[in-house]
């Protein structure tokens, strides 16, 4: 899992007796440690998908952007054509996705933002700004026209894109608010949340990519359901770590220096 704890030099001192030792009781730390490893190498794995899939929708935009189409949906595929029937709304997606994709990463590291706390604000903001950006415009393909349009299967994507497209937006808004309000676990908390919601785009490429390969069930179907599938998925993760590593007070001592504190003791 990635960690988004605040490190602005803001500390609490922890009494015999206080939820420290509960925090870092039993097999706890050694799981945080475990878990966290894994967490990066699917993190990595999902960046790589989430990346390559965007370069290969902007490849097919910039291949047809010089043609014509009467009816893009009948020309090309109803799958393709949507994005050539919104491009505004697809290039308005793809852009923000990107930098998403490559900052999302650096707002986790714990030395940055501990060593470079100029870059992790700035950042962060533009980050957030493209979250925004990319949940509006992936609302206007995935809500207002699906794949297998809005009277068939499409319904089921259109759905859970605006289901968790709101979600999303929520969980942006309450990082923001958080981190204004100086409420550092919450905003570290919130930024997980969002996070493990825009990588949900690269879990359901994964998931739809085995089942298309292992059963008969055509993309038609898959595409929604991998949708809802991907999204819970990220977010009962992002929900069993924020748990497991969720400090005392304000959240502003990281987990780490927790566990070694407890363990040195």
């Amino acid at each position: 899992m990635t960690d988004m704890t605040a490190s602005h030099g803001v500390g609490q001192q922890s009494a015999a007796g206080s939820p420290l030792e509960e925090f870092s009781a039993g097999a706890k730390p050694a799981l945080r440690k475990s878990l966290e490893l894994l967490g990066w190498l699917i993190l990595a794995l999902l960046i790589w998908t989430g990346i390559t899939s965007i370069f290969g929708r902007a490849g097919f935009m910039l291949d047809n952007m010089g043609q014509e189409f009467t009816d893009p949906l009948a020309q090309i595929n109803p799958f393709e054509g949507r994005y050539i029937a919104n491009p505004v709304a697809t290039w308005m997606h793809l852009i923000p996705g990107l930098i998403i994709f490559c900052l999302g990463p650096l707002q986790f590291v714990r030395f940055i933002r501990k060593n470079y706390i100029g870059f992790h604000r700035w950042s962060g903001r533009l980050w957030l700004t493209c979250g925004v950006i990319a949940a509006f415009s992936g609302s206007v393909i995935g809500v207002l026209d699906p794949f297998m349009d809005l009277t068939g299967q499409g319904f089921n994507e259109s759905m859970a894109t605006a289901f968790f497209g709101t979600y999303t937006l929520f969980c942006l808004i309450m990082a923001y608010s958080s981190i204004r309000q100086r409420k550092f676990g919450a905003h570290r908390e919130w930024m997980i949340r969002s996070w493990a919601l825009m990588l949900a785009i690269a879990t359901e490429r994964l998931m739809l990519g085995a089942l298309m390969s292992t059963t008969n069930i055509g993309i038609e179907v898959l595409f929604g359901t991998t949708f809802w599938m991907a999204a819970v998925t990220n977010v009962g993760a992002s929900e069993i770590w924020i748990n497991l590593t969720r400090t005392p007070g304000n959240g502003a001592r990281h987990w780490k220096d927790l566990d070694a504190k407890a363990q040195a003791g």
